[in-house]
């Protein structure tokens, strides 16, 4: 199986760069089979990139007014399909399915945040940045 890891977000918006943080981190580890990439945004030429893979797996921040610094799996599907400003990991694997027939596993991890000015608990962001890192080198 081989993996594709894509950290995505700011890095200059505080909590919105722990995709990036997270990848960033990986890269100094050994990960068996795994591809990683870090960038701001998701677009839809991403796809292309991912036609290789067999699982990706998404890492970013997600809004949450009650639970800063909380690592979750996204659950929640928009069924709207903007091609704009904002695609979503949904709407690249959605891209994946419809236009090239390819249907990778996936899956999201996102820490939730309300605070995107700067890192407000930076001892929480790192233990966040550490268990995704962990999590995903046991499961290499």
């Amino acid at each position: 199986m081989k993996r594709l890891i894509i950290g995505y977000g700011n890095t200059l918006r505080g909590d919105d760069g722990f995709g990036v943080d997270v990848v960033t981190l990986l890269q100094n580890k050994s990960l068996k089979n795994s591809a990683l990439k870090s960038v701001f945004q998701l677009t839809p030429e991403m796809a292309l990139d991912m036609l290789e893979y067999s699982h990706i797996v998404f890492i970013d921040t997600a809004f949450s007014p009650s639970h800063e610094y909380a690592l979750a799996c996204c659950l929640e599907k928009s069924h709207a399909l903007e091609l704009s400003h904002h695609i979503s990991a949904f709407h690249l694997i959605d891209i994946l399915n419809t236009l090239y027939q390819h249907f990778p596993t996936f899956e999201i991890f996102s820490m939730l945040g309300n605070r995107f000015e700067t890192i407000n608990k930076p001892i929480a962001y790192n233990n966040a940045v550490k268990q995704t890192v962990d999590f995903l080198i046991a499961y290499s």
